[in-house]
């Protein structure tokens, strides 16, 4: 791997590239701070560094932002990622024309980048744990595909433990945050995969949990699904034979219409983030199983080309949810 080089910038440098922190060029919040799209205006000597860069730089994964600059000076702390967004996943949860398609594509690269953090580089060191995993911290290109902007929480790897920090008061997003893991103290890549699983639930339900939800005594989104979960089991226990045909889907009605959608795509999916935010971090699923499910619905083998990949391989463990 190359030696990466990266710009020291100036506060002002920020405030040119955002437009003096415009409101439309806002697209999402972190809990240390606030994520700008920006333009960097190039001239022939910023063309020349950026070229220099541009070469010493390598590209770790295509789902991870890569760093052009940062800004530490004063009371002033920012980064710059060389990257071009169209909008946060968060964002786009909530619009029309956030497509199924768009949606599978969105979350089969985000489960492939875990897989990549979660796997161990050598025998020494530790797998990456992100901790900070939010459908806000996904932003996206203006073909859909994720890129993951937010490490402030990671551990593993090349970091040190930071799950041995007591002073640390973060301990990842509000409604993604696996509170087993923290009521136990013990930190490990389930954590993620339980953030994944709200995050698919958000995804394939159009429901996020907002910033004012706060304090509102209103049930996290993976608890609103384990009640609709529980209620479908109860139902189809006390029910008659015939209901038993009705399979448990928390596919929003609106995208059930599409020409990419299947019934039973929806359903495995919807029983995947079950699996995923179950309570005890044992029962849960690890990010190797969730891609080898994803690989085998209808809609990532028939779209292949659209994900970006070039032949799906047909696995043949049986790894259900």
């Amino acid at each position: 791997m190359g030696v990466r080089k990266i710009l020291k910038l100036k506060y002002e440098d920020l405030a040119c590239y955002t437009d003096n922190f415009s409101e439309s060029n806002y697209l999402s919040h972190f809990q240390f701070g606030n994520l700008y799209r920006g333009k960097i205006v190039r001239d022939n000597c910023t063309l020349n560094v950026m070229d220099e860069v541009m070469m010493l730089r390598p590209e770790i994964h295509p789902g991870i932002v890569k760093m052009y600059g940062y800004c530490n000076e004063y009371d002033h702390l920012g980064v710059v990622y060389e990257f071009e967004p169209f909008d946060s996943v968060f964002n786009l949860i909530p619009k029309e024309d956030f497509t199924w398609l768009q949606i599978i594509k969105v979350a089969f690269a985000f489960a492939s980048l875990l897989k990549f953090l979660h796997a161990p580089k050598c025998s020494f060191y530790k797998p990456y744990i992100v901790r900070n995993l939010d459908c806000a911290h996904l932003v996206v290109d203006k073909d859909y595909n994720p890129k993951s902007c937010d490490f402030g929480l990671i551990t593993g790897g090349i970091f040190p433990d930071r799950t041995i920090y007591k002073c640390h008061p973060v301990t990842g997003s509000c409604g993604y945050i696996d509170c087993n893991a923290i009521v136990r103290g013990v930190h490990s890549e389930t954590q993620d995969v339980f953030a994944f699983g709200v995050i698919l639930l958000n995804l394939i339900s159009e429901r996020v949990y907002k910033r004012e939800n706060r304090g509102l005594n209103e049930y996290e989104i993976y608890e609103w699904a384990w009640k609709e979960y529980l209620s479908f089991n109860l139902l189809e226990q006390t029910s008659e034979s015939e209901w038993h045909t009705i399979n448990f889907s928390l596919v929003d009605q609106s995208l059930t219409g599409e020409p990419d959608f299947d019934a039973d795509d929806g359903e495995k999916l919807s029983e995947m983030l079950i699996e995923c935010t179950r309570a005890d971090p044992s029962d849960r699923p690890n990010i190797k199983q969730i891609v080898r499910s994803l690989l085998k619905l209808k809609v990532v083998k028939k779209n292949a080309d659209f994900l970006g990949l070039k032949k799906v391989p047909q696995t043949s463990e049986n790894t259900t949810f």
